[in-house]
Formats: structure tokens, sequence, C-alpha cells
């Protein structure tokens, strides 16, 4: 132990007498394990830390299955599943939505919550940190209305005060009293803020809405089932309802996924990709490390050859050498740990908000583990080899002689070092060019509207009797409609359900009455876009035949509807649909919805911008009157200066209504995109270290490998050969090597490109451009990463190159 403790601190006078060395070592580890242990507490926090519940591995999603797509379940369906399945042991639903919060003592609020069933917390196994959760039977009709909060909103708003319990506030204008106050961190599912139970009645349990899918459905399974059998259950569940109600549930099925993988299921594949990528960053930082070590080494063969002859045996030379490589992997993790803590504000600045528990990374006790445990694996990667180069120094060498050159073993060894890390860094390379064409793809798709210049907010009327009736809701929005589009700067003002790519989707079944009934197997699906007149205008979306919806529509008891050109297309092929009759399979209470069709549109990607447009039919929202609206408004110049005046003819008409997300379509359209951009500009950043760290690297060999040389160029001067030619010599031979790591970085690349295909838009994994674009910056930062160096060769005077020791 003393020994060892000799040699630490003899290897940190050694460094201190080497700054510029030990500083290039330093920030090169810096960097390279900084960006792994920043990367690996996204991943930990994510993917691997079981969620914060009692056996979470137990808990699972349910999914019924339609068209091949797993989707949410009907209040009918859901009722059956608990009922009749026993491989759980409770099943609970929920419905995510914005909920409005007033009469807490503070300014009308939207916010985001859950209506559950009763059993929701008991199914999760959470606890409340404040009073209690929902009792069996508290979402049944009639019963008292009873409201949970998050931890987060009972501080901001109520101050942290367990007085809350009992208090009387309004949720969605009904009164509701606070029982429970949940624990921090808790806002399952969806960032909720608060939960009130769901009550099934009317229509919801009407037999015609067994069709209606909108509950997500959550299980906790039953002692000793696993999920496959779980989902065998279901699956036969739904073949006996298939049989039952063939009008409503053919062609369903279902599928149960463990709730952990389904959370993190479609980012999965983005952060083992950044994990992967800070590897190859690191093995490339290694590499040239160890370059600079076995060109250190050559700098203390004769020092290691006098202790050599004076008894030092070479496992202990090694040892000694490896523990300088062990302080330098220490100091080295210790400030990547730095840059890692700098890196994670910058990543969850910039993450996406689908990225679940993000907010929540932070250095944590197995971040700093992983951390120690990348020191000391590092140290070996980069030092071990060198170390047991530089114990076989040749006793039988003199003094003078041993500095002359490096042994064919180290020449060789540096070689396969700069080809290494040329082929990392061209497959890092390829990957970075892949996603920003992938990107610069996906930004160059059509949405199907114009997005600058439009200002969105959502409101939602309460539940209370001012707005019961549709008429009231249909009035309400026309007269705020009108009022805003009086206002200066505004070009035109629509309201409507669902923003395009705001996440939000209605399907349903669509028949022309023109044609026979169609069969369970045959019915046909639209997306629902329940909207005002001037909707099209708004957000420009183009009309390819016949004419928009009016105002004067269904005044004489015959709506229209519009269609986009998908449902034209796939629906009527050939065929004319102006003037046909379409019937849709859902309703709000108003009757059935449909009408003549009058008009087609263009096409607009509602779901997202990287997947095909959907069949959709545009309604006018006297049909629907549904109370969610949001506005869309276009603006003359920007529109967020616009918003105070829009929520002041809103408090005009009902100074307790609560506006939500009030942001501009532009940052709709960039939130669509979020996630492509954010692993685009991971990995681009990564790439562009590799390549420093690899143009380092041939850099520093060539130099080395020069001033090696310097004795035979001079040899050579002297015997006739002219400056070109030394020139063409040196940077021939490291243009060899790099053209070895390019070809091998391309193999490689090839290889590897086939985990990027399902993250990659309108791209082939095997895009040529992107490998030839590769090959041409590689060969160019090789040209000019060994010029200089060699250009220092060409003045090199032949007398002092033959004095030259």
């Amino acid at each position: 132990m003393d020994t060892l403790s000799q040699d630490f601190w003899l290897a940190l006078r050694r460094l201190r007498k080497s700054p510029g060395f030990t500083l290039i070592a330093v920030l090169t580890l810096a960097l390279g394990m900084g960006a792994n242990s920043a990367i690996f507490s996204v991943v930990d926090t994510v993917l691997l830390r079981p969620l914060p519940m009692p056996e979470a591995e137990r808990l699972v999603h349910v999914y019924s299955v339609s068209r091949g797509k797993n989707g949410d379940t009907s209040v009918l369906d859901f009722r059956d599943m608990r009922e009749k399945s026993r491989s759980f042991k409770e099943l609970a639903a929920s419905d995510s939505t914005d909920l409005s919060l007033t009469g807490a003592g503070g300014e009308p609020e939207r916010l985001q919550g859950t209506t559950v069933s009763a059993e929701f917390f008991q199914v999760l196994g959470t606890s409340p940190l404040v009073g209690r959760t929902f009792l069996p039977g508290e979402d049944a009709p009639g019963h008292s209305r009873v409201v949970v909060l998050g931890h987060a909103l009972w501080q901001r708003r109520f101050g942290g005060d367990p007085a809350v319990l009992g208090r009387s506030v309004e949720v969605d204008g009904v009164p509701y009293t606070v029982v429970g106050v949940m624990r921090p961190g808790f806002d399952f599912p969806s960032r909720s803020q608060l939960w009130i139970p769901v009550t099934w009645e009317g229509d919801l349990i009407a037999p015609f809405n067994r069709g209606a899918h909108w509950l997500e459905v959550y299980g906790r399974l039953a002692p000793g089932v696993t999920v496959e059998q779980a989902q065998a259950e279901l699956v036969a569940l739904a073949r006996e309802l298939e049989a039952q109600y063939p009008q409503t549930n053919t062609g369903c099925g279902a599928a149960v996924v463990a709730l952990q993988k389904d959370l993190v299921g479609e980012v999965e594949p983005a952060l083992l990709l950044l994990l992967g990528a800070v590897g190859l960053v690191l093995l490339i930082a290694c590499a040239n490390l160890s370059n600079l070590l076995l060109a250190r080494a050559v700098s203390r063969e004769g020092e290691i050859s006098v202790r050599l002859a004076l008894g030092a045996t070479p496992g202990r030379i090694v040892r000694q050498l490896l523990v300088e490589s062990l302080v330098l992997a220490l100091i080295g993790g210790a400030a990547g740990l730095l840059v890692a803590s700098w890196s994670l504000d910058v990543l969850v600045a910039l993450g996406p908000k689908d990225i679940p528990r993000l907010e929540q990374v932070t250095i944590n006790g197995k971040v700093l583990v992983f951390s120690a445990g990348l020191s000391l694996f590092t140290a070996l990667l980069f030092g071990l080899f060198p170390a047991l180069q530089a114990a076989r120094a040749e006793l039988g060498h003199s003094l003078r002689e041993v500095g002359r050159s490096s042994t064919g073993v180290r020449h060789r060894a540096r070689n396969v070092l700069v080809v290494s890390e040329t082929a990392l860094a061209v497959v890092l390379l390829v990957a970075a060019g892949l996603l920003l064409k992938s990107f610069m793809r996906l930004q160059q798709v059509d949405p199907g509207f114009r997005s600058e210049h439009v200002l969105t907010m959502d409101l939602s009327l309460p539940q209370r009797e001012a707005y019961a009736s549709s008429a009231s809701r249909v009035n309400f929005y026309d007269s705020l409609l009108e009022r805003v589009r009086s206002l200066p700067g505004v070009q035109a003002v629509a309201a409507t359900y669902h923003l395009p790519l705001a996440g939000r989707n209605m399907s349903t079944s669509m028949w022309d009455m023109s044609r026979p009934k169609p069969t369970p197997e045959q019915r046909q699906y639209a997306q629902v876009r329940i909207i005002t007149p001037g909707f099209f205008e708004v957000l420009r979306i183009p009309l390819k035949r016949g004419r928009l919806l009016t105002s004067q529509d269904g005044e004489q008891g015959q709506w229209s509807v519009v269609i986009s050109e998908e449902a034209a297309r796939r629906y009527w092929p050939g065929e004319d649909p102006l003037g046909r009759t379409v019937r849709l399979g859902m309703n709000f209470g108003n009757g059935d919805m449909g009408g003549q069709v009058v008009g087609v549109v263009g096409n607009v990607r509602h779901q997202g911008i990287a997947k095909e447009p959907l069949p959709e039919v545009y309604v006018l929202h006297p049909q629907g009157s549904p109370n969610d609206m949001s506005l869309v408004v276009r603006t003359g110049g920007e529109p967020l200066a616009l918003a105070p005046s829009v929520r002041a003819e809103m408090r005009a008409l009902d100074k307790n209504l609560p506006v939500a997300h009030v942001r501009t379509l532009e940052n709709i359209l960039g939130d669509a995109v979020a996630q492509p951009r954010f692993l685009m500009v991971l990995v681009g950043t990564f790439a562009g270290l590799a390549l420093v760290l690899a143009a380092m690297g041939l850099y520093g060999v060539v130099t080395f490998a020069v001033s090696q040389r310097t004795r035979e160029l001079g040899i050579r001067m002297a015997l006739g050969a002219d400056a070109r030619s030394v020139l063409r010599l040196v940077i021939g031979q490291y243009l060899q090597l790099t053209a070895m790591g390019v070809a091998l970085g391309l193999v490689l690349a090839f290889v590897a490109s086939r985990l990027l295909a399902g993250l990659l838009y309108s791209v082939q994994a095997a895009d040529p451009w992107a490998y030839a674009g590769v090959t041409v910056l590689l060969v160019g930062v090789a040209l000019v990463a060994s010029f200089l160096p060699a250009y220092r060769a060409t003045r090199i005077d032949p007398v002092i190159a033959l004095r030259h020791d």
C-alpha cells in the first residue's frame, strides 16, 4: 500500500512537470467522459430507473387494437375487461385533459388534469402526502365530487397549506372538495396536476357509443401472471366481444404492454443511439491519449532504461505508468463531472417534451459510480499498451541511442490508433449526416397549412348552467370570434376542436348514404375536425374543389361537410365526392353528425410531420358544440403581442374563463420536430468533437513522426530531394492511413446505419451522398492536419538535420 501511495505522488509530480501534456490529456478526457456521464444520467433516469410505484414491474398499459394499431378503449369495453378478466389484480381507466381551476384564491387557471376511475391510485399503488385518494364508488353517478391535487399545484396555488383538505374549489365550473395531495414528483399520466373521478352515465354508456374509444386503461397484473398471459386472455375476450357486438367491435383486438416499456418505447432508440455516440467519442479520446503516451514514452526511454539497469522490474515500471494514467483519468473524470453537470442543464432545456422524466435528470450516486468505473476503464484502455511498450526498453542501448527512434511495434501501434480513431469518427459523421439530411427533409415537408403569424390558445367552457345547452356554447364562441375579429391587427379568426400537430385526434366511421350500409369489415374511417367558418382561411389550407363551409350552412336543417384530398382519394377513387351525403359514427348529443360534401381541401398532417395524412372530414361547430375549443388568430404582426387583447375579450364575456397554451402555430410546428432536431444536434455535436479529436490525433502523429525522422529527411534533402517531394512523401504516408481509416469506417457505418433506419425520414440508411460527403470531409481534414508538420519538414536545414541526435 505504501508503494502504491509513493507511485501516486510520483505520478502527480511528473504530470506537474509536463503541464502542456497534462492539460491536453485532462481536457480530452473531460470532454469524452463528461459527455458519457451526461448521457448516462439521461439514460438512467428515463430508461433504467424503475417507476416510482410499488412493484412497478407488474404495471401494464392495456390497449384496444384496431387496424393493427394500439389505441384507447371504450367505456363499455373497459367494463367488460374489468368484470371478465382474471389476469389482473385490478384495472383502472383515465382520460387526460385540460381542466379549469377557479375559486382557489387566484386567477382562473387551465391545467393539465386527468379524470380517472376510483381504482386508479390503488392500481398504481401510490399514496398521498396529505389526505387520501379516491374511495370505491366515488366515480358513481350522483356521488359527491372530490379532487386530488398534485404537489406542485398545492405548493404554488395553496402555499403548501395542509388545511386545504376539505376546501371547495371549482373544476370546470363545478364545485369539488379537496380530499388529498399527492407526493412530490407524482404527475402520472401526462404531467397531471390534479385528478377527479370520471362519471359514466347517459350517452357515454349507451350501446351506440361502444365504438367511441377515448379511455386509457392501466392494470396491475395478478401474482404469477405474465404480460403474455394477460394479453392472451384479453385477445380471447376481444374475440367474444367481436362476436357479440359486430357493429362496433369487428376487427378489434387487445394488447398488453409493460408500463415502463410503454412510457419510454418511442424515445429508447434515440437515447441508446446517443449513448453509443458518446461511447465512440470516448474511444477516440482514448486512442488520442494512447498516441500521446507512446510519444511520451519515447522521450522517457533513457530514464526507463536507467531504472531497469538499476534493478527496477518491468512490472514495477508498468505499474507506475498505469498509476500515471489512472491519475490522469481521475482528474479527467472529475472535470468530466463538471462538464456533465453543465451539459445536463443544456440537455433539459433543449430536450423535447415527450421524453419522460427528463426534468428529473441529475448527477446522482449511480452516475458517480459510473464515472468512477469509467475512469478506471479509460485508464486501462489508453494507458496499458503504452505502459507495456515503455517497460520493454532495451538495456543494451546506450543512453545516447535510446531516444533516436521508436521501435517498429510502437510505430505500427500509432498507425493502428490513427486508423481506428479515423474509422470511429467516420461512423459518427455518417450518422450525423444521415440525421441532418433526414431533419432537412422533415423541414421541407408541407404540413398542409401556413404557420406564420398565427396565434393559438386553448379555452374550455365550464360545466355550469350558463353553458349547459349546445346553443349557449355556440353563441359564446360566435360572440368571442366577432369581438376578436374587430381587434386591430387581426386579419382572420376561427376556432377548432383540435389544433394541427397538437397530439389530439378523434377518429370515427364514415358512411356514404348513397351506398349500401357497409358491414363492419367494410367500414370506412376518418378523422373528425370540428371547426368554425373561416378556419381554412386562417390556416390557409387550400381549397381543391367545391367551396368552403360558411355560417349559412345548416340554417335549413341540411348540414354541409368538407373532406380532405386523402378522404376523396381513398373513399371515392375516380369519382366526384361533391354532393354525396355522409354520416359519421359519433355524436355529441346533438343527433347524428355528417352532411353533404360541398368541398375538398388539401391534406393536413395533423398526426405528425413524418406521418402520412389520414382521411379527414370537417364539420361545423354547432353539430358537435364541444366545450373545449382552440382559437386560431391570423395577425398582421407579432402574434404573441396580440394575446393580452384576445384574453381581454374573453374576460369581457366571462371573467372566470381560464386560457391555456398561449403560443404561436410556429411553436407547435417546431415542437412537432423537436425530437429529431434534438437527436440531430447532439449527434452532430458529438460527431464534430470526434472530428476535432481525430484531426488532433493525426496532427500529433505527423508532428512526432517528423521529429523522429529529422535525420532521414535531412539526408534525403542533402541528396537532392526538393521540398515538394518531401512534402508529398510525408503527407502521402498519412493520407494512406486516413484512407484506410475512412474505408474501414465506411464499412462500419454501413453496418451501424441499419440501427438508424427507424429514426430517419425519407432518407435511406445507405444514402450515398452522406458517405461521399464524409469521405471528402475526412480527406480534407487529414490534408490540413498533416500539412503544417509536413511543411515544417521541408524547412529543415540538411546540415543541422545530419547532426540531429
